[in-house]
C-alpha cells in the first residue's frame, strides 16, 4: 500500500552574487514519495535535515570569522600606518608630536585618506629646504605674504627667519587658530591671522569642480582679499603665495581663476610658489602623447610663466598619501613618484596677456579652445566652417590644410588661429557668438566687467 505524505525538506539552493552578500536562499519543497516505509522516510530526512542545519551553521559562523579578521586586519594595518606617521613626527618635529596626536585622536585632523587636497607641513629640515628655494625670488617683492594652511606653524617660522617682514596666515582649519595665535603672540606685528572659515583660499577648489560653490560662498571668498591693495595688471606682483596642493585640480581652478579675473587674480598679479604633487607638474608641463594635449595646457602654456624650483620630501607633509593600485606602467611610476616627492614650483601670470586679447577675448578664446579641443582630432578647416560657410579658402591661403587637425597645432599656433577668426566680418554675426554666450553666460562670468 502506497504512503503519500507531504515532507518538508530545507534545501540549500545557491549562493548569490557578492553585491546581495551571498545571502543563503532556503525554501521548502514539497516532495511526494510512496516508495519507503514511513518510519524509514522520517529517518532519512531528519537525518539529512540536521546535516543541512549543521552545514548551514558552518557557513555562516565562517563567514561572520572571514568579516572579522578582515576588520582586524584593516584596524591593524590603519593603526600601523598612523603609528609610522607619529613615529615619523616624534623624529623630525617632537615639539608638534603631542598636538598632532590630540587632534588626531579627536579627528580634528587627518593623517592619511585618498583625496588629500590640503597639506600641512611637519618638518622642520624641510621647511627650511623650503624656504631656501623660494627666498631669493621671493626676497624681491614681499609687499603682500601669504601663507596657505600655515597648520602648526613650522614653515612660518622659516620665513620669518629668511627675513619676511610680515606673513598673512590663511588656515581654514579653524582648530588649528589656538596652536597659530600662539605663534602671532611670540612674534608680535609679524604675523597676521586671518580668522575666518572662508580663509581656506585653496579648500574651494574641489567644491568648484563639484558645483557646490554657492552665490554666498563665492562672496565671502573673494572678500577674503578685499584688505589687499589693488595693483595695475602690468606692475609687480600684488600678492605672494606660499603653501602645498595635493589636488589633481589646482592649476584648472587657478587658469579659471584668471581668465574670469576673480579670487587670486581680481587685484592684480600675483605670484605662487607651492609644493605640489610631481605628476600635476608632468601633467601640465610636458606633452607625453596626442591625447593628453587639452584645453588646460593650452591655457596654461599661453597665461603663465612657471619654473621647477626644486623638490621636498613627500612624508613631510599630512596627511600622507593612500597608495594605490596601477595597471599601467605609466600609472605605476607616476604614482609612485608622487608618494616619494613634492616638487616646489614658482607659478605666475603672464604681464603681456592683454596685449595679446583683451580681457573679454580671453574668455572668448578660452570656449574656443575648449570646444574644439573636444577632440583634439577636430579637423581646423571643417569646424570653422561650421561657424562661418566658405572660410576654408581663405585658411587654405594660411597653410591650413583640409587635414590640419586642432591636436597638430601649438598654443600659439591656436591664438594665431582665433585671432584670424575673429578678424572677419561674419564673425560677429556668425552663430558661435550665440553659443559661446549661451554656455559661458549661463554663469555669469561676464558681470565683473559691468562693474
Amino acid at each position: 500500500m502506497l504512503h503519500t505524505q507531504k515532507l518538508f525538506i530545507c534545501n540549500i539552493t545557491s549562493w548569490l552574487s557578492r553585491r546581495t552578500r551571498h545571502i543563503i536562499n532556503v525554501y521548502c519543497s514539497t516532495l511526494i514519495n510512496g516508495n519507503l516505509p514511513v518510519q524509514q522516510k522520517e529517518t532519512i530526512d531528519v537525518r539529512e535535515t540536521k546535516k543541512l542545519i549543521e552545514i548551514k551553521t558552518k557557513l555562516s559562523k565562517m563567514k561572520k570569522e572571514s568579516k572579522v579578521t578582515e576588520y582586524i586586519e584593516q584596524s591593524i594595518s590603519c593603526d600601523k600606518e598612523i603609528l609610522d606617521i607619529i613615529n615619523y613626527i616624534q623624529k623630525v618635529n617632537p615639539d608638534i608630536s603631542d598636538i598632532i596626536q590630540l587632534l588626531g585622536k579627536h579627528r580634528n585632523i587627518s593623517f592619511k585618506r585618498a583625496d588629500t587636497t590640503i597639506l600641512h607641513l611637519i618638518d622642520k629640515d624641510t621647511a627650511a629646504k623650503y624656504v631656501s628655494l623660494i627666498k631669493n625670488d621671493l626676497s624681491k617683492n614681499m609687499c603682500y605674504v601669504a601663507e596657505l594652511n600655515p597648520g602648526f606653524g613650522v614653515l612660518t617660522r622659516e620665513l620669518l627667519k629668511a627675513g619676511v617682514p610680515l606673513i598673512h596666515l590663511y588656515e581654514g582649519n579653524l582648530r588649528l587658530h589656538k596652536i597659530l595665535e600662539m605663534i602671532c603672540t611670540k612674534y608680535p606685528e609679524k604675523l597676521k591671522l586671518i580668522s575666518s572659515k572662508y580663509s581656506n583660499l585653496f579648500g574651494k577648489i574641489r567644491a568648484f569642480y563639484d558645483n557646490k560653490v554657492t552665490e554666498e560662498v563665492t562672496k565671502k571668498y573673494q572678500e577674503s582679499f578685499k584688505a589687499i591693495e589693488s595693483k595695475n595688471w602690468k606692475d609687480e606682483t600684488y600678492m605672494q603665495i606660499i603653501g602645498a596642493c595635493d589636488s589633481t585640480h589646482l592649476f584648472n581652478f587657478i587658469i579659471h581663476s584668471l581668465i574670469f579675473r576673480n579670487g587670486f587674480m581680481f587685484y592684480g598679479r600675483p605670484v605662487f610658489y607651492i609644493a605640489i604633487p610631481p605628476s600635476v607638474w608632468n601633467n601640465y608641463n610636458i606633452f607625453t602623447s596626442f591625447n593628453t594635449y587639452s584645453y588646460a595646457k593650452v591655457m596654461f602654456k599661453l597665461m603663465f610663466n612657471y619654473e621647477l624650483l626644486g623638490t621636498l620630501s613627500r612624508k613631510a607633509f599630512i596627511p600622507w598619501p593612500k597608495k594605490k593600485q596601477c595597471k599601467r606602467n605609466s600609472a605605476f611610476l607616476s604614482a609612485k613618484q608622487n608618494y616619494k616627492q613634492l616638487y616646489v614650483i614658482k607659478l605666475e601670470p603672464k604681464a603681456d596677456i592683454y596685449t595679446q586679447l583683451s580681457p573679454k577675448d580671453w574668455i572668448t578664446f578660452s570656449y574656443f579652445v575648449r570646444h574644439h579641443m573636444r577632440k583634439r582630432c577636430t579637423r581646423v578647416i571643417p569646424a570653422l566652417e561650421k561657424w562661418i560657410p566658405g572660410c576654408g579658402i581663405r585658411l587654405i591661403a594660411k597653410d591650413y590644410t583640409i587635414y590640419t587637425q586642432f591636436g597638430d597645432l601649438m598654443p600659439t599656433q591656436i591664438l594665431e588661429l582665433f585671432k584670424e577668426f575673429k578678424s572677419w566680418p561674419e564673425y560677429k554675426e556668425s552663430y558661435f557668438i550665440d553659443s559661446m554666450n549661451n554656455s559661458v553666460g549661463a554663469h555669469n562670468e561676464f558681470e565683473f566687467f559691468n562693474e
